[in-house]
């Protein structure tokens, strides 16, 4: 029921709006900042903290250059591959190896991935994506060069399904390319769009009309009044009577003439409402709610709603890329483990890891950060998920307050005042020092 030709043109229709559409443009920002923000975190989780800490360090270091140009950055990968699964509805990561022979990442464009033009009836071939006889897929076609009009593909390169991570949500069990977030509302944006080009029209119409002049004969045209080519029956010129008249500030007319100024009402209150109506179709249809994408006034038990809403949309979507990129950090461990002695020998769980999602859209800060730490104290909530609310790593925060407290003692010992003088912001809540006690040592 999803043709390689369907596809293709929600693919193009969608990039399109992509470019031209404020609203969509918006709600890609949104997905993108709310699924990946600066980057999903991933950090080793095996049984051995020894192990887990060199490996950090290492992984660390890698995702600095992670591109296969070695101009981007991983979390900057991240962005793009969140912002293709919302326009494209998929986007393609090939494993692959940098001139050191380290592990590296190239991302490929939907566009590229299609089935060569010999193959094109082939039946374990569905779009690009070769299968078995099970329906899983063992291979990707990519185009690797096109003809002189640069859209015809005539060259293309066939890599195994182990070498690829192709990123997509599936709707259906047995669809094998993605689609565009917008796929539910593409016509309502094209009526939109239409909408605005023709409102657009008819403004720039009614505003090139700004003076009408009735006359007891019938209306004098613009080129009659320039050319003088009309004139009274006294021989007097309609360009020349009409230049006397209105040139002055006094407005003077003859018997039987009517002057009035053309005045626009477009858009009315109707397709202004129907506008309204429109967008929030389309901000519905795509999942995202309308009062993010165009902030109003709004009262804050309603705004906390939206927003719950909104937090469980985008943290659905962060796990569908974050289960696709644990697939890079197994790859880029094992790779790592395979070419470094220092990581060898490596615990048996070495592949598991625990990820960051970004931070969750809030409207309440401190009321839900109250609300949480009163969970955690009642155990209904663990650490993990208080630092996943904010996009942090328990273990990473647990250690970092750890070595605050240390530093604290350490510098109140040095300096001989108490660790409260240190922590403590507002210096009215600290108690006078007791002259009769000594100094802490």
């Amino acid at each position: 029921d999803l043709s390689k030709a369907t596809r293709e043109e929600l693919l193009r229709k969608s990039r399109y709006f992509e470019k031209n559409n404020g609203y969509y443009n918006r709600m890609a920002d949104l997905f993108e900042q709310y699924t990946v923000g600066q980057g999903i975190g991933f950090f080793p989780a095996s049984s051995d903290p020894v192990w887990n800490q060199k490996w950090l360090v290492k992984w660390q270091k890698w995702q600095r250059f992670a591109d296969v140009s070695s101009r981007l950055s991983f979390g900057t990968l991240q962005g793009i591959i969140a912002r293709a699964l919302f326009i494209d509805g998929e986007i393609f990561l090939l494993k692959t190896f940098g001139e050191t022979g380290f592990p590296r990442i190239q991302l490929i464009e939907a566009h590229r991935v299609c089935s060569p033009e010999n193959r094109t009836n082939d039946p374990n071939i569905v779009d690009g994506v070769e299968i078995d006889d099970r329906g899983r897929p063992i291979a990707y076609h990519i185009v690797t060069g096109w003809r002189d009009d640069g859209r015809t593909a005539n060259k293309w390169e066939r890599y195994d399904a182990d070498n690829i991570v192709h990123v997509m949500e599936p709707g259906r069990a047995g669809q094998y390319r993605g689609i565009p977030a917008c796929y539910p509302v593409i016509n309502d944006l094209v009526d939109l769009d239409d909408l605005q080009i023709l409102e657009m029209e008819a403004c720039k119409d009614a505003a090139s009309y700004s003076d009408v002049i009735k006359t007891a004969s019938g209306e004098v045209s613009d080129e009659d009044v320039l050319r003088g080519t009309v004139t009274n029956s006294d021989g007097v010129t309609r360009a020349a009577y009409y230049k006397d008249v209105f040139g002055a500030r006094t407005k003077v007319l003859k018997s039987g003439d009517e002057y009035s100024q053309h005045r626009s009402e477009r858009p009315t209150a109707a397709t202004s409402g129907y506008w309204d109506v429109m967008l929030t179709k389309i901000c519905s249809g795509i999942g995202i709610p309308r009062e993010i994408v165009i902030p109003g006034s709004m009262q804050g038990t309603s705004m906390r709603s939206v927003l719950d809403v909104a937090s469980a949309y985008f943290r659905t979507r962060s796990s569908v890329i974050a289960d696709h990129l644990r697939l890079v950090f197994e790859w880029v461990t094992e790779e790592h483990i395979r070419l470094d002695p220092q990581l060898s020998p490596a615990p048996a769980d070495w592949f598991l890891c625990a990820y960051r999602p970004p931070r969750s859209i809030n409207v309440d800060v401190g009321r839900n950060s109250a609300a949480m730490i009163e969970e955690w104290r009642a155990g209904m909530k663990t650490l993990q998920d208080i630092y996943n609310e904010v996009g942090g790593d328990w273990r990473q925060g647990l250690r970092q307050k750890a070595t605050e407290a240390k530093e604290v003692k350490d510098l109140a010992a040095e300096f001989r005042i108490e660790p409260s003088e240190i922590v403590l912001v507002d210096p009215s809540q600290l108690q006078p020092p007791d002259q009769n006690q000594p100094p802490a040592q």
